[in-house]
């Protein structure tokens, strides 16, 4: 018999279990759940998530169990073998305790009090309080899906088994957000934040955009943020949160028709067009600020200057929109306005894009406002292709351009292809013929396969220097694998 720890067990997954008000369905996340004849709804609930937790690798889970028809709510922890740790008295007696140290400390949930930093967030002038929490001891955790056959053959010197693995929504992707943190889409439209070596969950947070790329790191009023700009909002999420709490929702700011939003700058702002952005003061509070006619923003550092580009000038402005520097830019031949798309590939270099009278790329160092070199693609990549970026090989992929921007820089046309991933000069692709490499240091980048089980296999979604990602979908369920480099 398995001993169930529940220190030891994730916060996270949550499986919601659920009967419905009349009492005739039985669901587990979403899914109807058959009831045999001789099942209560507790044992067929008990038998759908073992055979869930099968499915997806795991050992152990955290399951909600909701009865919709008098609005009790239970939570348990359902182990593979069977084992059920009911934790209704354990989060009894916590709430109690809880309840004691609040009145001993005299902890206000409201805004105001110092132990709360205020973020504004909303449209002009509304506030959001987020409590400034420290976080919590994280137990010992043991990674979940370990041995499980990855579905799709890796590239050379990779392991055919999963280090961890763990259930993802289809067509999703994964986001190394920052070296300690990978972020993964959840079936249930959450996105997690994991180890990356462990596959350990340290974050989650509530409506995960489509495109987890889209998702940056940055700052607002002094805090760190996760900021997606998804449909008609932009998304703010908090960085940190304690261990023990499930999610964490995010701040969502709606933006008016003909509105975007930016959030690849250190500092997420609105493009209200015109000439004029919404970006936050020093408190967080949104406000508006013409910028110079004619440039368009390169960055809104985490200082909250401004930086913008025109067709000859590099301007730098405070928050408020005054302009502190004009520096000359020389563009390239045959630009004549400013750039109509701007991407950052990191802290120090911008790439740039001008559709004027010939198609033009280039790349710029944002310390010394030269431009390093430029070029003439094929094509403009569109604003909605996905930046792929190695910093520290200074090597990126956009579309169907292929950027070297370190020692030789260069412009390199790449064969059309849908591409996954970036390592070094390494390109990752699927391709009609399977999955395949795209060499960027090559006199020409064409596709190179590696042995695959199927053409259908797909590419890796991330590639690190220990490790590949793969998303793969087998009989409707779909997983992310981290398979480790054979040392």
């Amino acid at each position: 018999m398995t001993i169930i720890d529940p220190q030891k067990v994730p916060a996270f997954p949550v499986y919601t279990l659920q009967i419905s008000e009349d009492r005739q369905t039985l669901t587990l996340d979403g899914a109807q759940v058959p009831v045999l004849d001789e099942e209560d709804f507790i044992e067929a609930g008990k038998n759908a998530i073992i055979a869930k937790l099968a499915n997806h690798h795991l050992g152990v889970v955290r399951v909600r169990a909701i009865d919709a028809s008098t609005g009790q709510t239970w939570d348990m922890i359902v182990a593979a073998t069977g084992e059920v740790l009911d934790l209704t008295e354990q989060q009894e007696a916590e709430l109690a305790a809880t309840a004691r140290r609040q009145r001993r400390t005299k902890r206000l949930m409201i805004a105001g009090v110092s132990t709360l930093t205020v973020l504004t967030l909303g449209g002009i002038g509304t506030a959001v309080v987020v409590a400034n929490q420290p976080a919590a001891t994280v137990p010992a955790y043991t990674p979940q899906g370990v041995g499980a056959t990855l579905p799709a053959a890796p590239p050379p010197q990779h392991e055919v088994t999963a280090a961890w693995s763990h259930p993802t929504r289809e067509g999703a992707t994964v986001n190394l957000i920052s070296p300690d943190r990978l972020l993964t889409a959840d079936p249930e439209g959450t996105v997690t934040g994991r180890t990356p070596a462990t596959g350990q969950p340290v974050w989650r947070g509530d409506k995960a955009p489509e495109d987890l790329a889209s998702m940056h790191q940055g700052i607002w009023a002094g805090n760190p943020i996760y900021a997606a700009a998804e449909r008609n909002e932009l998304r703010l999420w908090p960085v940190d949160m304690p261990y023990d709490t499930p999610s964490v929702a995010p701040t969502s700011i709606a933006l008016e028709p003909g509105q975007t939003a930016r959030t690849d700058t250190h500092i997420p702002y609105i493009d209200l067009g015109d000439w004029y952005i919404r970006v936050p003061d020093p408190a967080g509070t949104l406000h508006e600020v013409m910028i110079p006619p004619g440039s368009t923003v390169l960055d809104v550092a985490a200082d909250g200057t401004i930086t913008t580009i025109s067709a000859t000038t590099i301007y730098t402005l405070d928050n408020t929109g005054t302009i502190l520097n004009e520096q000359k830019f020389t563009a390239p031949k045959g630009a004549m306005k400013y750039p109509v798309r701007v991407w950052l590939l990191d802290d120090t270099h911008a790439l740039l894009a001008w559709d004027d009278t010939e198609r033009i790329m280039g790349v710029l160092d944002t310390t010394t406002g030269s431009l390093l070199f430029s070029g003439t693609p094929r094509t403009i990549p569109t604003a909605t292709e996905p930046l792929l970026v190695d910093r520290d090989a200074k090597t990126a992929a956009l579309g169907t351009v292929g950027i070297r921007y370190g020692a030789n820089g260069a412009l390199v046309d790449l064969p059309s292809a849908d591409l996954s991933a970036i390592h070094g000069n390494l390109i990752y692709a699927n391709t009609n013929n399977g999955p395949a490499t795209l060499n960027l240091a090559a006199p020409e980048a064409e596709p190179k396969s590696w042995a695959n089980y199927r053409a259908e296999d797909p590419a890796p979604v991330l590639v690190t220097d220990d490790a590949v990602y793969v998303v793969a979908t087998q009989l409707e369920n779909t997983t992310v694998y981290r398979s480790n480099k054979i040392q």
